[in-house]
């Protein structure tokens, strides 16, 4: 099997993976602060990884000159993501978050062009256009709408880890060494550890329940340790703009996995808006392959 087509069946299973990962961090966020949930989620990985690749692979070193991305890259998709993600998923809904951090894609089509001139097409704008209006109606459907609303500022802070992920992106992207995607994964996770710890002066410690736990776990070993992994491997072989398209299937994820696990109600807006934004992506991931005119004038 060639490496492309390994990445793109790795990109479905990780979305696979972290369109239910909403699910657990509801669950553990209930009891135990977001931005400690975050620090003993990278905690637990981090040890996990840093022991498999001291294993398998000891020769592994980190040259000087990429030392620090791998601490942005820590800061932005360790930290930051994940203060902005957790805390979140605490004041909306699960399947809401899992909706607005699929318009990363557009988010991420953006910078590419901005970072690395990247040509800006029909299908692409069209795209764009579409996951936007798609994220407002997700927004504006509240029953009160008010930027001050728990549900409005979860909503808000989904898209703010939306962005921070594009950032991490374009960051992970390029590195002077080349590396194993766990290399990178593990140095990130410390790194991410490092700037989450300042949690642990301000968050009261509790002993959460078996049910909190077991979902830590998955967290820590699937969607951290096996997912980042594979996330970095697809990065690394696909492209920032073709790994972020797949984001489009979290929510299809999320949604029913929300619906079946938790009974979590689903409103019509949200499929609207869901299906609005699915669309956009698509566009901006594949609408190329029509063949239309390149949109070179007006962009």
């Amino acid at each position: 099997m060639g490496e492309k087509k390994l990445a793109h069946i790795l990109a479905v299973i990780i979305m696979l993976i972290w369109g239910v990962s909403y699910l657990s961090i509801k669950v553990v966020v209930a009891e135990i602060n977001p931005v400690l949930t975050a620090f003993y989620r990278f905690l637990i990985a981090s040890i996990i990884l840093f022991i498999v690749m001291k294993i398998r692979y000891p020769e592994e070193k980190i040259l000087k000159e990429d030392r620090l991305k791998m601490a942005l890259g820590g800061l932005t998709g360790v930290a930051l993501y994940f203060f902005f993600e957790n805390y979140s998923v605490l004041f909306t809904s699960a399947s809401n978050v899992a909706i607005l951090l699929s318009s990363i894609p557009v988010f991420t089509l953006f910078a590419q062009k901005i970072v690395f001139k990247e040509k800006m097409t029909i299908p692409k704008v069209l795209g764009a256009a579409l996951s936007f209006v798609g994220i407002v109606i997700i927004i504006v459907s509240k029953e009160k709408i008010s930027l001050f609303s728990k549900g409005t500022i979860g909503d808000l802070m989904a898209l703010a880890a939306a962005l921070t992920w594009v950032v991490y992106n374009i960051i992970t992207s390029k590195f002077k060494g080349t590396y194993k995607s766990i290399t990178i994964t593990t140095y990130q996770g410390i790194w991410g550890c490092v700037f989450l710890a300042p949690s642990l002066l301000f968050s009261k410690f509790t002993i959460p329940s078996t049910k909190a736990s077991l979902n830590l776990i998955f967290l820590a070993i699937f969607c951290s340790c096996i997912a980042y992994a594979m996330y970095i491997y697809c990065l690394e072989h696909l492209g920032a703009t073709v790994i972020t398209t797949y984001i489009n299937l979290q929510p299809i994820v999320s949604l029913i996995s929300a619906k079946l696990l938790i009974n979590e109600i689903i409103s019509v807006w949200q499929v609207v808006g869901s299906a609005i934004i699915i669309l956009g992506v698509f566009l901006v991931g594949f609408g190329e392959r029509f063949n239309l005119k390149k949109f070179e004038d007006l962009v």
